[in-house]
């Protein structure tokens, strides 16, 4: 399964002036964990499981470690613009995508080639990672408390529902 971000629900007050989606400047920046892991790595797991449910031996075989891949918590992440690129960086996973929104090519940790792309839609970033049968979106925004809070939703052909779950950072 291709890495696939998406970022929405962002507080327009705090980010920009009324009616004004936010901009890359107002998102770009680096930012820790400060969620409860273990609370929220249990209801991954656990969604997890309810996805896979019903699958094949060898289907889980390779559907399992993909997942645990898709759905793992970085501790950190930056945003980053540098002419005419963003840069997205979980912990150790850099992805890097035109300014103007338009897809690029990247490989996931499986050496499978998946189509990056992300989009500022109102109060939402979204970053996107498909590849066939599957696809990863996380969507990044501030809550009221100015955490950025990413969603993040894994989809897959094989999966029988999709795995959801939001993770916060703070600056």
């Amino acid at each position: 399964m291709g890495f696939c971000l998406a970022v929405s629900g962002l507080d327009m007050e705090a980010l920009a002036e009324p009616d004004q989606a936010p901009t890359l400047v107002e998102l770009a920046g680096s930012s820790e964990y400060a969620g409860d892991r273990a609370t929220v790595e249990a209801a991954i797991k656990a969604q997890s499981d309810l996805a896979t449910a019903g699958m094949g031996r060898m289907t889980l075989k390779r559907a399992v470690p993909r997942l645990e891949s898709s759905t793992r918590i970085p501790e950190s992440l930056s945003i980053t613009l540098q002419g005419d690129e963003v840069t997205f960086k979980m912990d150790d996973h850099t992805v890097k995508v035109p300014k103007d929104g338009s897809s690029a090519a990247t490989t996931t940790e499986f050496g499978e080639t998946a189509d990056l792309s992300f989009d500022i839609e109102t109060a939402t970033l979204l970053q996107s990672v498909a590849k066939t049968g599957g696809k990863k979106t996380n969507a990044f925004r501030f809550n009221e408390a100015g955490q950025l809070v990413m969603q993040v939703r894994v989809t897959n052909s094989k999966l029988a529902a999709p795995v959801v779950f939001s993770a916060r950072y703070a600056k």
